[in-house]
């Protein structure tokens, strides 16, 4: 099993869409393998570590994974620098690998984090810049893994990858929105304008820091208003975190309220 995903991660990085799809063709149950697209530019987390990496997908196949009947995906978007998108581990835990197709996503930024005038927090310009790039490895994902349930698909983030998450869907013109069935934010996401791309979706705001309560209840009660089935999920005494005791409490709104 180890060597199969070995020699199917080499594959996929290899690039061609038609490697990818045999690639995806032998993933066993439990597999994982990566993409990589080396015409994109630099991920912020390159950027900030200086570390030459090409921006990268990676993909998780649940235990229970059959090709033969359709499986709900799950995208988390880590924070801080994003990471490489190539360790799915927080989705992972969250479903705690069944049930869900999890994919590891980098974040990219508009202007170098360590330039002139450049930070690490995500903006609405630099969501601009990431949705091409987003849309572009979504379809190379449906691709390689064309049994995606196209009705339950779950974008989220932590941190710096909820401000992306809240960024996507303000400013790629309602796109994102129609492409994902729910959403949530833990810890961020608390510049979000375009509340209406959420009706009649799944939505569940987490917070854990007693500095983020108030704004969450603000960002829950406008979606509320808007029509989104709204969740707001407290973690007592974590702070600014993401720690895996609160999976669970994530799980259930995945496996209950995001599968509606």
């Amino acid at each position: 099993m180890i060597l199969a995903a070995l020699h199917i991660a080499i594959l996929a990085l290899a690039q061609p869409a038609a490697t990818v799809r045999r690639a995806a063709a032998e993933l066993a149950p439990g597999s994982s393998f990566s993409i990589g697209f080396p015409e994109m530019p630099p991920t912020l987390y390159a950027l900030d570590t200086r570390e030459v990496r090409k921006a990268q997908m990676t993909v998780y196949l649940p235990r229970n994974y059959d090709r033969s009947r359709r499986f709900p995906l799950l995208i988390f978007l880590s924070g801080g620098n994003g990471g490489g998108g190539g360790n799915p581990g927080v989705a992972r835990g969250i479903c705690e690998d069944r049930d869900f197709v999890c994919v590891s996503i980098p974040l990219f930024k508009a202007v170098d984090p360590k330039g002139p005038g450049g930070e690490i927090i995500m903006r609405d310009a630099d969501a601009r810049v990431m949705w091409p790039l987003f849309r572009t490895m979504l379809a190379r994902l449906e691709e390689a893994v064309p049994n995606i349930d196209p009705a339950h698909r779950v974008l989220g983030g932590f941190s710096n990858g909820a401000h992306a998450t809240q960024g996507l869907i303000d400013q790629s013109n309602g796109e994102r929105a129609r492409r994902f069935s729910a959403f949530f934010f833990v810890e961020g996401g608390g510049r979000l304008q375009h509340y209406e791309l959420l009706k009649g979706k799944p939505f569940l705001m987490v917070y854990g820091s007693e500095k983020s309560r108030k704004r969450a209840a603000e960002i829950a009660d406008a979606a509320r208003a808007a029509g989104a089935r709204t969740t707001l999920l407290a973690m007592n005494n974590v702070g600014h975190a993401f720690p895996a005791t609160e999976y669970p409490a994530v799980r259930t709104w995945l496996r209950e309220a995001a599968l509606k």
